[in-house]
Formats: C-alpha cells, sequence, structure tokens
C-alpha cells in the first residue's frame, strides 16, 4: 500500500526511526501496524485484517491535507502534475512485481488459467483489478489457496489509484466553490466530504447485505473510508493565516489527555479489528467502522498529543514499527504473489509459521531488492527527463511482454488437432473395463467450456403442458422421440441440479429406447416430502413437482436418494425422502432413486487444472467421499418399487474418486458432474433404468 507524497515528506522514505522535520513518524508506524496486520492475517488465517482499510484512511488524510495546505496558502493545486509525479512512483515497484507474476504464470501455472491470470495483469497494471475481480464474481473470502489470483491483493491498490485521480477533482471543486461564493475552504469541504462518507456508507451496507463479494471490491462502496480520512484532514486544518484575536479553542491541558485516549482507544480497534470480526462476516458495511474509526482516531489523537510520552505515538514511533512502514508498499505488492506461488508449488492448504516467517522476509527482500533496479531505471538518458516519459516507458515495458503473451493464449486452443472421440475420451469406459488405457490428449473440457456443462435437459416444456403449480417455483423441460412417434415409456424426473446433470445420460437412453422424459427442475432443492427445507419455496416446489408427476401418470419417476457432503459424515439419506416418493408408490408408479454423487470440500475442476490429474488432492480417498454403504438400499428393501441406483463405481475406483477419468474432468466444481463426463455414463444409466424396471430393451 502508498501514499501520497505530502509537501514535507522525503521524496524516498526515510531511514527507520529518522526524524525529518514535518513529518509524522507515528504515521509511519501506523502503516507498519496495517501491513503487519494484512500480511499475518492473509498467511495464517482466511480472516479479514483491516489493515487495507488503515492505508484507505490514511491515503485520504495525507492527500488531502497536503492539497488542502495548498489552498490555505493560496499556491496553484496542480492537480495534473501530481497525477503524474503520484502514478510514475507507483508503477514502478508494481511494474517489477507484474513482470515476475507474468513469469510465473508462464512457468508454473496450469495453461488452462493462462488467459483469466493475464486478464489480471492487465486490470493491475490499468488500475481497473478491483473491477475485473468483481465482473468475474471473485470470491474474495475464499481465501488464500493455490486457485486464487496470485493478483487479487492488487484490488485495493486499484481502488486507491481511482481515489487519487477523483480526490484532487473534488479537492480543486471545493477551492472553486468556496471562492465563488465567499465561504472558507475548510467548510466547503467538510461538508462535501461529509456527503460523500455519507452516500458511499448507506450504498456499502445496502450492497454489504445483498451483494457482498461485489460490494468487498467495489469502489463506491470503499470512498466513505477514504471521505473518512479527509474529514479527519480538514478538522485538523488550520488557516495559514489565522484571523486577530484567534486562540487555541481548547486548552493543552484538554488537548493531550483527549490526544492520547483517541490514540490508545483507536490503536486498539485497529489491532481487535480481526479477532473481532468472524470469518463470515460481511465485509465492508458496519464491520469497516473498526478500523477506519480507530485509524481516525490515531491520526488525530497523534495532532493532538504529539509528545505525550504515554500517548500511542510513542509506541507507533519503535524501530520494527518504522522498519516495515518504510517498506510497507513493497511488502503488501509481494507477499501476496509470494503466497499464492507457495502454495501452488507446496501444494498444501495451510502455511506453517516458519513457512509464513519465509513469506514475509522475501517481501521484504524483493522490496530491497527492486530499489536500485529502479534506480537504475530512473537513471537512463531520456528517463529522468520527467516524470510522465518515466511513467509511460514504465507502463510499455509491462504491456510489451503481455501484450504478446496475451495473444499467444488467445490463439492457443489445447484440444486443437485432437479428435473428440470415444478412443481418445472414453471416460466411464475406463472404470466399465472397456477401454484399459487412454491415450495421452489434452483434458476436457476445458475451463472455457465449464459454463455449458450443466446438463442436456432438452427444451421448454409447451405452456399448455406446464403446471401452472410451478409457475415461479421450478422449470419443466421436455425430450421427446425426435421423429415424432408416441413415446414407448414416459418418464419423470424431479430434483436439483443434480437432478439435472443426470439428464445427460437419462436423455441418450431416451433417444435409444424412444422415451418421453419429462423433468421439473428447481435449484438447489433436493425433493423431498414432509420435512420442511430451510427454503419455504423449495417445500412449495416439491408439493407442486409431486402433484405435477402424479397427473403426468408416467412409467417411472426418477429422483436423487441421498446427500452427498463435503465432510463426514460424507452422505446422508435425503431427509424426508422415503415420504416424498411414498405418494407414487402407493399409485403403483415404479420410483428410482439415484445416489448422490461424492461432493468434495474445494473445487475438483480448480484442483486439476492447478494440480494436474495425478495430484493426490484431486484423488481423494473413497472412504472420504462417500459412505461405505449406500444409505438408499435400506429404504428401498421395505418398498417392492421402489429401486435404488448407484453409480458410485463409475465416478470412483476401490480406492478413490479421480477428478479425471478417461481425459475427462468428471466434476465442473465442487460437486456436479460436467455433461461430457455424463455422455460417457449413458450405457451404465440405460442399462441399470432397464434392469430395475425390467423393461425391454428397444434397441
Amino acid at each position: 500500500m502508498t501514499h501520497p507524497t505530502t509537501t514535507t515528506a522525503p521524496a524516498a522514505p526515510a531511514p527507520a526511526g529518522a526524524h525529518v522535520p514535518g513529518r509524522r513518524p507515528d504515521i509511519q508506524g501506523l502503516r507498519g501496524v496495517a501491513v503487519l496486520l494484512v500480511v499475518a492475517f492473509h498467511l495464517w488465517t482466511d480472516r479479514v485484517s483491516g489493515g487495507v482499510d488503515v492505508f484507505f484512511v490514511l491515503s485520504a488524510f495525507l492527500l488531502t491535507g497536503t492539497f488542502a495546505r495548498r489552498v490555505e496558502r493560496g499556491r496553484p493545486l496542480a492537480v495534473r502534475e501530481y497525477w503524474v509525479r503520484t502514478f510514475a512512483r507507483l508503477i514502478g515497484p508494481m511494474a517489477v512485481m507484474l513482470l515476475a507474476v507474468l513469469a510465473a504464470v508462464l512457468a508454473l501455472f496450469p495453461p488452462s488459467r493462462w488467459e483469466e491470470l493475464l486478464s489480471h495483469v492487465w486490470g493491475s497494471l490499468s488500475y481497473v483489478q478491483n473491477w475485473v475481480l468483481a465482473g468475474q464474481s471473485v470470491d474474495y473470502y475464499a481465501g488464500n489457496t493455490a486457485a486464487t489470483t496470485p493478483l487479487q491483493h492488487v484490488w485495493s491498490l486499484s481502488v486507491q489509484g481511482q481515489v487519487f485521480l477523483l480526490w484532487p477533482l473534488l479537492l480543486a471543486g471545493c477551492a472553486l466553490v468556496a471562492r465563488w461564493a465567499g465561504l472558507r475552504f475548510r467548510t466547503v469541504s467538510l461538508a462535501v466530504f461529509a456527503l460523500v462518507f455519507a452516500g458511499s456508507f448507506a450504498w456499502s451496507l445496502a450492497q454489504t447485505a445483498g451483494a457482498p463479494a461485489w460490494a468487498y471490491f467495489s469502489t463506491v462502496t470503499r470512498l466513505w473510508e477514504f471521505a473518512l480520512g479527509s474529514l479527519a484532514a480538514l478538522a485538523l486544518l488550520r488557516p495559514s493565516r489565522p484571523q486577530a484575536g484567534s486562540r487555541r479553542s481548547v486548552p493543552d491541558a484538554v488537548r493531550r489527555p483527549v490526544g492520547v485516549a483517541l490514540g490508545w482507544a483507536g490503536l486498539a480497534a485497529i489491532v481487535a479489528t480481526p479477532f473481532l470480526i468472524g470469518a463470515d462476516t460481511r465485509f465492508p458495511g458496519t464491520a469497516a467502522l473498526a478500523p477506519t474509526v480507530g485509524a481516525a482516531a490515531v491520526l488525530v489523537g497523534g495532532a493532538l498529543a504529539p509528545d505525550a510520552p504515554l500517548g500511542a505515538g510513542r509506541a507507533l514511533t519503535a524501530r520494527p514499527l518504522l522498519f516495515f512502514g518504510d517498506r510497507a508498499y513493497g511488502i503488501y505488492l509481494w507477499h501476496w504473489p509470494l503466497l499464492i506461488i507457495y502454495l501452488l508449488v507446496t501444494a498444501r492448504e495451510d502455511v506453517p509459521a516458519v513457512d509464513g516467517l519465509g513469506v514475509l522476509a522475501a517481501s521484504v527482500l524483493l522490496t530491497r531488492a527492486t530499489a536500485p533496479l529502479l534506480a537504475g531505471w530512473r537513471a537512463l538518458p531520456g528517463i529522468r527527463a520527467g516524470h510522465g516519459l518515466r511513467l509511460t516507458a514504465t507502463a510499455l515495458l509491462v504491456a510489451v511482454p503481455l501484450t504478446g503473451a496475451h495473444q499467444y493464449t488467445v490463439q492457443r486452443d489445447p484440444t486443437a488437432g485432437v479428435e473428440r472421440t470415444a478412443q481418445n475420451y472414453p471416460g466411464a469406459a475406463v472404470l466399465r473395463g472397456d477401454v484399459t488405457e487412454a491415450p495421452d490428449v489434452p483434458i476436457i473440457p476445458t475451463g472455457a467450456e465449464r459454463e455449458h456443462e450443466w446438463g442436456d435437459t432438452g427444451g421448454a416444456c409447451p405452456p399448455e403442458d406446464t403446471p401452472e403449480s410451478l409457475e415461479g417455483l421450478g422449470h419443466c423441460r421436455v425430450i421427446a422421440p425426435d421423429d415424432g412417434a408416441a413415446p414407448a415409456r414416459t418418464v419423470v424426473v424431479i430434483g436439483d441440479s443434480h437432478a439435472q446433470q443426470l439428464l445427460t445420460p437419462i436423455h441418450r437412453a431416451a433417444d435409444a429406447q424412444g422415451w418421453t422424459v419429462i423433468s421439473y427442475l428447481r435449484m438447489a432443492c433436493r425433493y423431498a416430502g414432509g420435512a420442511q427445507p430451510a427454503d419455504a419455496e423449495c417445500g412449495e416446489f416439491n408439493a407442486a413437482a409431486g402433484e405435477a408427476a402424479l397427473a403426468a401418470d408416467p412409467d417411472a419417476v426418477v429422483t436423487i436418494g441421498t446427500r452427498s457432503l463435503p465432510e463426514a459424515p460424507h452422505e446422508m439419506l435425503v431427509d424426508g425422502y422415503e415420504d416424498g416418493v411414498r405418494p407414487f408408490l402407493d399409485a403403483g408408479i415404479p420410483v428410482l432413486g439415484f445416489r448422490d454423487n461424492p461432493r468434495f470440500p474445494f473445487s475438483m475442476f480448480a484442483c486439476v487444472e492447478t494440480y494436474g490429474p495425478d495430484h493426490h488432492r484431486c484423488n481423494p480417498p473413497r472412504s472420504e467421499s462417500l459412505l461405505p454403504e449406500n444409505p438408499l438400499e435400506e429404504v428401498a428393501a421395505r418398498h417392492e418399487d421402489l429401486h435404488s441406483i448407484d453409480l458410485t463405481d463409475r465416478l470412483c475406483t476401490d480406492t478413490v474418486c479421480p477428478g479425471v477419468i478417461g481425459n475427462i474432468q468428471v466434476y465442473m466444481d465442487l460437486d456436479h458432474v460436467t455433461s461430457t463426463y455424463g455422455e460417457t455414463l449413458a450405457p451404465d444409466v440405460e442399462s441399470r433404468m432397464l434392469e430395475a424396471l425390467n423393461w425391454p430393451d428397444r434397441r
């Protein structure tokens, strides 16, 4: 993280512990606290530290103070010069880090992730990474895993960069209004930033409640944090030419204890933030008040009691904090990509204490190593001519190789020239024993194809055949014989996305056998009976779907009878399942209860992309994926027309449940079977349905 240079701050960080006239060393120490919180909680927890929010307040405090003093002293604001100088200073370390990440992406990350990660390099270089992540619906709360982008942390730098563009314009506008209306600049500015604070905070509350992932990355939901820093700076602003007879409104006897109390209360709030906010707390919202108000309190308190021997400023000027504060920007830049690369290379899910300290040490070393590189770059003939030229040249230094890498990845098709035949992609045929060894070809489906893997459900039901009771609750889909002939059988499928994914092999069986298949689907709503699900509308859907299925008078009903779990006990019978299918059994309609597929505590698709199909993480033990015995068997034994169908032997070997079988990704995420793999399950689904129902094979 960084901050705009003030008129009294040195161009380069001062040596740790040094005192620079006009400079507040406690601010540098606060920066050290913030970066240590960020790094520690990124390395060893999945909690939000609040350190980034402290940086937001600090940035606005310093920026506003700089421009406000210029206005009070009648000096030109020089906004354009400020922009060029600031971004020329910021982009140098950023460029070195981005080039290192670009090299790591091409050398270490799977090719299937290249296009996505290169888009993050572009987003970081242009200071819009927060919007890139928001647009991709990235879950910040997923935390530190190898499947995370090594540039996720740049979202906050992007927000800061956007504020560095906006804030000078707001301050310049305040100066113009104050001059035009004959008001004090401080009065106008306080009103403007109070409005920004109120509007942004209200929007942040609404978005955090309704769209937390978007709210986390959005600039709009973060503006109030910057506005708070600006309000603190303006509250401390003194006119450069005091009016005659003016005096301090608060005597020293009051200022000092108030300043000490504010400083310690603010520092306590900052340090306590990550311990008081749970891992599942939505952020920013009201939760961000603790670190931001705490930072503002430290800043105001330090100004009220700058030399208090018992003040928080004394603790903040400790040499270790100043050391890390001087290097905060570089440490922040480097720690996250180092962490993600560490997790990728080691295939670990956590970071031991010693290894985490190593990441921190490496961040410090890379920060120091970057300095001579940048010094040499600035010393080149022509580059030192001006900030604008250096800014442009540095951006091009990253943009040129990035453009080449991007063109390569866009044009690259890993499956080009490979026919998608059953011989190259046997899938479940490997577990059936039809194929002894799959050829060495690229795995499918690719990352770009994943969103089209939700199952082949056929077309929408005609309006006249769509039950009115399902309106607004779920979807009705139909698969009918292509030749328009009367169906040999009618099958109804009821359930959620796991029933939908099963429709791919059922569709192939229906085409072969001349069936009509009607499906009633509602996502995240497993079909059950009397037990009331957490989602009241799911219960309404199940009741309506059950009635519609009875009215269709099918030859069989298909459901999912068990529910897999990502953790122990790994599997359970669907609550209320027996009551749910009883009306069909009472009506003499056979029911096929399919056993659920495994569900993992991580995305299996991402695991394969990240580590490869042979890694042990992507081949978890079968004993940790499902129960040893199918819990549906006991229920089926009580009902002659309830048949249990178990496809586990086509999803798992005797020992493991692989992420890839026969060159096909089995799962598109943590629990949904890809439609591509479902195609290869068609022979098993067809034969087991015919056998269970004692229907003749019409082929």
